[in-house]
């Protein structure tokens, strides 16, 4: 079941670890890619001085950020590719989860070629959506969709099968943050415990 707007509404730690699990979705004129949420990192909006919004910063290219949960709030980063953010809370608070990592799930061989990879082996595939901008790349999301409402039926998140009964979401600093000063050991990273395609083990 898609999940719906209401459920983007929650707060953002909440949001974040509840999204561990779940399905991204893209459905486009190429075909249908997507995997299953496996790390995420929350981002506090005006007083977490590792957002884009710390102290109510706002660009044009940041209006989604300042829309109520439930867009896509996408940006560029170092000239690399994108990342991929799921804005959170009610509008004007600019709040968001960036969705760090991916098991692939459906649309392999398209991801595969989106991202150069020529053959899917063990090491190929676990290598394709185990990082923001990887991800985005896989799933062919940029920022000609920036501020694309999550409740439709282009991109989209819905709910994941049932966690095993072994498996565990654990917390850890954010990465790569090393600006945002007493902010940055803050335990705001979720991640599901010993998967594979997480970019950074604990």
């Amino acid at each position: 079941m898609k999940l719906d707007g209401q459920f983007y509404l929650k707060n953002t730690l909440t949001v974040a670890k509840e999204l561990i699990g779940c399905i991204l979705v893209h459905n486009n004129s190429e075909g249908i890619t997507s995997g299953k949420i496996v790390e995420t990192e929350a981002y506090m909006g005006p007083e977490d001085k590792g957002a884009h919004s710390y102290n109510r910063r706002h660009t044009p290219s940041m209006d989604p950020l300042y829309k109520n949960g439930g867009h896509g709030y996408i940006f560029p980063i170092y000239g690399m590719g994108y990342c991929f953010n799921v804005v959170t809370e009610p509008e004007n608070m600019p709040r968001a989860v960036l969705v760090r990592a991916l098991e692939p799930i459906n649309g392999k061989h398209l991801m595969a070629k989106r991202r150069n990879i020529q053959e899917i082996r063990t090491s190929s595939l676990k290598n394709m959506t185990n990082g923001p901008v990887k991800l985005c790349e896989a799933m062919n999301i940029d920022n000609s969709i920036n501020g694309i409402n999550l409740c439709g039926d282009e991109l989209f998140i819905v709910e994941g099968l049932d966690l095993k009964t072994d498996d565990k979401i654990l917390t850890s600093p954010r990465i790569n943050i090393d600006y945002a000063e007493e902010y940055k050991s803050k335990p705001w990273r979720f991640i599901l415990e010993r998967n594979e395609f997480l970019s950074k083990k604990i």
